[in-house]
């Protein structure tokens, strides 16, 4: 057996060195050079006893349908802390969220002046904090469910600070 591999070897070398000296042996191009050591090392595998290893198809990729988010950036003039912040896409339409995305930055710093139930403020506040995930959000929401007077509804807008919170990784402070 070891003289077979010596000659295959052999047979290796002398193939590499016609192909970099140009040379072709035999054979009308390099490829037909690799082709003919690959059916002679093959063959040398199926003499000494080897089984030869299946050939399986490459696997294909997975197809993952992606997700459509539109980005709006909000102008840089007007609106610093939403121009840091990429906005979600709610509507699927790019220039309605856009015209959102931008009616709530410009409602934020205005909307303790706005004189609404605390109910309505607190949905404004959760859209502000959905879109923009602004963190400064958190302690003028919570303040206003805690004026919702429904138990119900306080409790839903309560919870909903709580899982936003964690889901964001916040660490609020607290009272004292």
């Amino acid at each position: 057996m070891d003289k077979s591999n010596d000659a295959a070897q052999d047979e290796l070398q002398q193939a590499i060195n016609n192909i970099t000296n140009g040379a072709g042996g035999g054979a009308s191009s390099s490829a037909d050079v690799v082709a003919a050591i690959e059916s002679q090392v093959a063959g040398n595998a199926a003499a000494a006893g080897a089984l030869p290893l299946p050939e399986f198809p490459a696997p294909e990729a997975p197809k993952v349908d992606e997700p459509k988010i539109e980005i709006a950036a909000a102008p840089l003039d007007a609106r610093p802390e939403a121009a840091a912040v990429a906005t979600k896409a709610i509507y699927g339409d790019p220039d309605l969220d856009k015209v959102r995305s931008n009616a709530l930055s410009d409602i934020r710093p205005i909307l303790e002046k706005i004189d609404i139930s605390a109910e309505k403020k607190f949905m404004v506040y959760r859209d502000i904090i959905d879109v923009f995930d602004d963190k400064a959000c958190f302690e003028p929401a919570y303040a206003a469910a805690n004026k919702i007077a429904d138990d119900k509804e306080r409790a839903e807008a309560l919870l909903y600070i709580i899982e936003k919170i964690d889901a964001l990784g916040i660490q609020m402070p607290t009272a004292k």
